[in-house]
């Protein structure tokens, strides 16, 4: 029961911005518009949400108030409600209630293609880095999809879906790390792909719905990006 509530604790960092509110700093010395180690905050108009959302790697680690990435400190904070050493999900990383109709079985099927699909992602980014270094995008993309494969671990768990066994994917190996990029970018065009159908396949789940639509907006407005410009 402990490793399980340390697990959703972590699940939850990872959709913290699907139902972010504004939440004041607590003293990490940003001020407004600078993110966390001077990296910048976005440049959402206030209280667009789904724009927060697209930002530092779609899954909102921002700032409601200020648009400044959350720091670790801020992100405990939110997890635990501001109670060190406890496990609590936290008031700001809420996403609708559990539907009580239970998942049928080509819902289940479309929550494992999501789930497969990210850790096929991880792998193969993994794989990546093994043969050129840990290189950009990759290692931070590879660290954004164990997020997306968490999240999709947190329905898992809601629904009482049995977590699958990683399969052995089929490693590529690429000329150069361009190559790498443009397969990557195909990659995150799928992806995406997969989720807008996956939308109509879970529609009846408003808690699934929220999850993917962020997960899908990640691969197009975040990663694609960033490989696409690797490629050129």
């Amino acid at each position: 029961m402990k490793k399980r509530m340390m697990v959703i604790s972590l699940v939850m960092l990872a959709v913290i911005g699907l139902g972010i509110s504004a939440v004041s700093a607590q003293g990490n010395g940003n001020g407004a518009g600078q993110g966390n180690g001077g990296q910048p905050a976005n440049t959402c108009a206030d209280g667009d949400t789904q724009c927060q959302a697209f930002n530092y790697g779609g899954i909102g680690f921002v700032n409601g108030q200020t648009g400044a990435r959350w720091n670790d400190q801020e992100r405990g904070n939110m997890r635990n409600n501001g109670n060190p050493g406890t496990n609590g999900i936290g008031l700001y990383a809420v996403l609708p209630p559990a539907s009580d109709t239970a998942p049928s079985e080509a819902e289940i099927a479309a929550m494992i293609d999501g789930w497969m699909d990210e850790q096929h992602a991880y792998a193969v980014y993994a794989a990546i880095m093994e043969q050129f270094g840990q290189v950009a995008p990759f290692a931070n993309i590879q660290r954004s999809e164990a997020q997306h494969i968490a999240a999709w671990e947190l329905l898992f768990d809601r629904y009482g879906v049995a977590i699958p066994a990683v399969p052995a994917f089929e490693m590529p190996a690429f000329a150069s790390l361009s190559d790498a990029c443009q397969m990557a970018a195909a990659a995150e065009v799928a992806n995406f792909g997969l989720y807008d159908n996956m939308l109509e396949t879970l529609s009846d789940y408003p808690d699934m719905v929220q999850v993917v639509t962020a997960l899908r907006n990640a691969s197009e407005f975040n990663h694609l990006p960033a490989f696409q410009n690797c490629a050129s």
